[in-house]
């Protein structure tokens, strides 16, 4: 039976902890079982150091509604970055422990990406395996620290094949270390990159620990949005529409996903939480009945 999940949007809550009670009420009385926590949405992590009794605020929160949570770090967060590769660091682990404060065991973070800065003398950048051997070298010691707190981290697919995110999962080699196989965003690479869709989730599935399920039109880039006002009338941009508002075949997909476990958290853009009650419960609707369709149990 898998448990259907529902994002908190980081922008959407800013720091405000009422409202994320108020929206973590609605999402429980929709029936969800998991919700996605932003850590960055929190004001939890200052500098790469967790804030204690910010996180004793959150958990207070939190504990209020029979849910499960798992948690999304910061979007920025990026073991290919060097710029200032020791905060990336800090901050992951603050990710990790934030995680297990919480009680949650999934933290999901996205597969990195070699940032070249202005100031770099050419001559000493790095290159792109040199990087992915670095975030290699990082994950792992990162998933060992994890797997110490009970935490699964859950690299997401954004801007390249899955065929380079399973072989960097592999090469860590810790099943503390999955995947986040994000559909709309293998969907819009697939279409961009050029490979099978539905190929890459048979590829990716072994290592899957937790799914993103979102709509769009495969057009655009997974991680350049334009203005969603602009995007959404030309179906352009990881829209993070309601399943059954896009172009991706899901019921391909969810064939595809026979036999998962884990859970599909259903990701929403911001300005669907306005009138959630409605689209939550449409997104709901509209992703158990295609389960049930393939006779997924729900």
């Amino acid at each position: 039976m898998n448990k259907i999940g529902l994002n908190i949007d980081s922008r959407r809550i800013d720091g405000d902890l009422e409202l994320l009670r108020r929206d973590l009420a609605l999402i429980k009385e929709q029936g969800f079982d998991v919700v996605e926590i932003p850590v960055n949405g929190l004001d939890a992590i200052v500098n790469g150091t967790l804030r204690r009794k910010q996180v004793e605020r959150i958990k207070a929160v939190l504990d209020q509604f029979e849910l499960e949570y798992a948690v999304h770090a910061p979007n920025s967060l990026n073991l290919r970055d060097f710029r200032y590769p020791e905060t990336h660091r800090k901050v992951f682990e603050a990710c990790i422990q934030f995680t297990a404060n919480i009680g949650a065991e999934k933290l999901i973070y996205h597969q990195g990406r070699l940032i070249r800065w202005v100031e770099e003398v050419e001559e000493h950048s790095i290159t792109e395996e040199e990087a992915r051997e670095i975030e290699v070298e990082e994950l792992f010691e990162l998933g060992k620290m994890a797997e110490s707190e009970g935490v699964l981290i859950c690299i997401e697919n954004v801007h390249s094949s899955i065929t380079h995110l399973v072989r960097l999962v592999r090469d860590v080699g810790l099943k503390s270390v999955g995947i986040t196989y994000d559909f709309g965003h293998s969907y819009i690479n697939s279409k961009r990159i050029g490979y099978d869709f539905i190929k890459s989730i048979h590829l990716a599935k072994p290592f899957i620990y937790h799914t993103h399920v979102n709509d769009n039109f495969g057009k655009g880039e997974a991680e350049v949005r334009v203005p969603y006002i602009e995007g959404m009338p030309m179906g352009i941009g990881d829209l993070h529409l309601p399943i059954g508002w896009g172009a991706i075949p899901y019921e391909e997909v969810f064939k595809a996903m026979e036999g998962y476990k884990g859970v599909y958290v259903i990701e929403l853009d911001r300005r669907f939480f306005e009138d959630i009650s409605v689209v939550a419960e449409e997104a709901l609707k509209n992703l158990k009945g295609l389960l049930k369709k393939i006779t997924v149990k729900v």
